[in-house]
């Protein structure tokens, strides 16, 4: 009886590499707006502001968008309030939400009519908000155990606060443990810590001003980082994956002679991962990289369909086979069958162990 053929084995091998190859494209979103370092300017160019957001709510995987409540404040001293009034700037459009989207839907609305006076002498307006942000820095590569930075980016407006002209830098001043309230938190998330960056940032236009520095604009951004639960998501998503590809490992232990059973776990099999992976995917925007389920699914799919190649090579060199020589080739089938539960154990192990390092 001849051996096993190699070309079939390296068959085997190069389908199963291929699988794990192919869990390897797809380049991750490049992080969001990079700030510039801000210049050290007198405390006479500095407004101060502070945030506190009291809800977090509608998150929107596939449209990249959060809405939050809350109240910001900005305090500034005497000469910005004379520059804001030289300029006739409205209190209300002395800074902006740079990642704000649906505008006509967006609140904001001043506590008082004209801002407070405080003891040093400076002026202290308070504003209520209410609107939907966009979440320019969602990275969903290993989803579903994804973390999530939810930013809201509170910039300068007024043309005159540009670095080209009166260089006005908004500075925070408010403790990290002030800016979350009670009900930031989101279904099947875990809030991990909050991240403020300043600096100044830098558009893509300058609006039509021909000064340099004109599209420098200082900014504070504030991010709400979020980790999904673990456990919750193994089991929602990776549960039933591995439950099927526990019957792709298993199948392969029927006895070559079985033609008709073998021939019909890897086709069922293969529909089964369609399902699933249509489901999983379903809350997601469509990507230009694999997510992690992507390269569960994929070893999947290669998986299947390697299984039923095996399954007719199996049937076929079963039918052609001679009375005598059958037990023989039912070795050989079972043979070929180990190496390929082999190499598909190897896949499965690898892909959780990269799951486990990130949960």
């Amino acid at each position: 009886m001849p051996r096993i053929r190699p070309r079939l084995l390296a068959l085997v091998g190069l389908m199963l590499s291929m699988s794990l190859m192919l869990s390897l494209l797809g380049q991750p979103p490049a992080a969001g707006t990079r700030l510039l370092p801000a210049p050290r300017v007198p405390a006479a160019q500095q407004i101060d502001v502070g945030l506190h957001i009291s809800n977090i709510y509608n998150l929107s995987l596939r449209d990249k968008t959060f809405t939050a409540d809350g109240w910001f404040w900005l305090n500034w001293p005497e000469p910005i309030q004379q520059l804001i009034e030289r300029n006739q700037i409205p209190i209300t459009e002395l800074v902006e939400f740079t990642n704000q989207v649906e505008r006509w839907d967006a609140r904001i609305e001043t506590d008082s009519t004209v801002p407070q006076r405080t003891q040093d002498g400076h002026y202290l307006q308070l504003f209520r908000f209410s609107g939907r942000f966009y979440d320019d820095q969602q990275n969903l590569s290993m989803f579903p155990f994804q973390t999530l930075e939810l930013p809201i980016n509170i910039e300068t407006r007024p043309s005159v606060f540009s670095m080209a002209d009166q260089a006005i830098v908004l500075r925070s001043a408010v403790a990290d443990s002030e800016v979350l309230g009670d009900s930031v938190s989101l279904n099947g998330y875990s809030v991990t810590g909050l991240t403020v960056n300043s600096g100044i940032h830098r558009s893509s236009t300058a609006f039509g001003q021909q000064k340099a520095q004109a599209s420098e604009y200082s900014q504070v951004s504030y991010t709400v980082d979020y980790r999904t639960n673990g456990w919750s998501a193994f089991y929602t998503y990776v549960v039933p994956w591995l439950a099927v590809m526990a019957t792709l490992l298993l199948a392969p232990s029927l006895e070559g002679d079985l033609k008709d059973l073998r021939l019909a776990i890897p086709s069922t099999a293969l529909l089964t991962f369609v399902f699933l992976r249509d489901s999983s995917n379903s809350s997601l925007p469509p990507l230009d990289y694999l997510t992690y389920i992507d390269k569960l699914y994929i070893l999947g799919f290669v998986a299947s369909t390697v299984l039923f190649c095996l399954f007719v090579w199996g049937t076929n060199l079963l039918s052609r086979a001679s009375p005598e020589h059958q037990a023989k080739t039912i070795e050989r089938i079972n043979q070929v069958d180990a190496v390929y539960q082999a190499s598909v154990a190897g896949g499965v192990v690898i892909l959780l162990i990269a799951a486990m390092q990130h949960s």
